[in-house]
């Protein structure tokens, strides 16, 4: 089990490691996001979005949330009010320290960048209504990287619900509420349709408990659920429902086939990835800050400095190193204040 827990936790940071890539290039040099859509370099990377990694952590927060237990209102409530407390406190703490970071960029530096030149025009008054709202509310109005964060918090009370369906129900009974969940989600619109792709994670968890499905999958007919997986991650659509369906099935499949697959597991195990994906939300609230902040200070600097070609592989150097950084102390900081509070 222990291993098993630990290729999951990797699997998560090869997932925001692909968010915090996109997002890099996207600001330091947008140029580069056209290897996404040309070939050859397409055929490799199409698909690798950070939609995608939205989706797998949707898929993977399915599947944890909604582990079999009876239903408890009190219990479900108790749940609920945790995962707010972290997701906020994650928040509040990044944006105060990127409002702040961005005051003393723009102080020292001069070269602030669009983002922390909005932070700096919004004055102290807003800075803190806005931080609050993130915070509290789970707005993006300082960090479009959260965007996602109400569905987060949403779809985990929402799994933990299907997690409550009881055993003895009929499986077809409780794959068909899985499928309206997905159905409806899919209704609501693209806003919404993240609960039905967190829904796909109960799917996950009913499918893995059909042993004989599971070996069939384990040999060769794994390499074909790995090349649906991939015809679904790389679907030639335009962002929206259908895709972000489709993204949510390719995850579903993907991590299928890794349940399968031992040996896949066990690379996946290796060090140092484990330790990095147990930080995995502390890097996707984290990220987008640092690279604002980068850009607001270091990065001019070193680009006048320093050759075209050395520049951007530097900083990307940096927003890896200080996002890493930040992510640890803020789970520190967070695993520090819960401890004081049961004691």
């Amino acid at each position: 089990m222990h291993k098993r827990e630990a290729w999951i936790d990797a699997c998560r940071f090869f997932a925001i490691f692909v968010i915090m890539t996109t997002h890099f290039l996207a600001m330091f040099k947008p140029d580069a996001l056209l290897l996404w859509e040309r070939m050859p370099t397409r055929l490799l990377l199409g698909g690798l979005t950070g939609k995608f990694s939205v989706a797998f952590f949707f898929v993977l927060l399915g599947y944890f949330a909604c582990a079999p237990r009876a239903f408890d209102a009190k219990g479900l409530l108790l749940y609920a009010l945790r995962r707010y407390r972290q997701l906020s406190l994650f928040v509040l703490a990044a944006t105060a320290c990127y409002i702040l970071g961005a005051y003393a960029c723009t102080w020292l530096f001069h070269t602030p960048d669009e983002n922390v030149l909005r932070v700096i025009s919004d004055g102290p008054r807003y800075n803190l209504l806005y931080a609050l709202r993130d915070a509290f509310l789970l707005e993006d109005n300082y960090n479009a990287t959260l965007w996602c964060m109400r569905q987060l918090f949403l779809a985990s009370v929402l799994c933990r619900l299907l997690g409550c369906l009881p055993e003895r129900l009929d499986k077809r009974l409780r794959l068909l509420t899985a499928a309206a969940v997905v159905a409806l989600s899919a209704i609501a619109g693209k806003t919404w349709v993240w609960l039905g792709v967190a829904a796909l994670g109960y799917v996950l968890r009913l499918a893995l408990q059909i042993e004989k499905l599971r070996r069939a999958f384990a040999g060769a007919l794994g390499v074909l659920l790995f090349c649906a997986a991939v015809c679904c991650i790389k679907a030639p659509l335009e962002e929206g429902t259908a895709l972000y369906l489709l993204q949510g099935l390719g995850a579903f499949l993907l991590l299928y086939v890794l349940f399968c697959t031992d040996w896949a597991q066990r690379l996946l195990a290796s060090k140092p990835f484990p330790w990095l994906g147990l930080r995995s939300m502390g890097l996707f609230v984290v990220h987008t800050p640092v690279n604002c902040l980068l850009a607001s200070s270091l990065c001019p600097v070193l680009a006048a400095r320093l050759p075209d070609r050395a520049s951007l592989p530097v900083c990307y150097c940096l927003s890896l190193a200080l996002a890493v950084t930040a992510a640890w102390l803020l789970h520190a900081g967070y695993k520090l204040v819960t401890e004081k509070q049961k004691t």
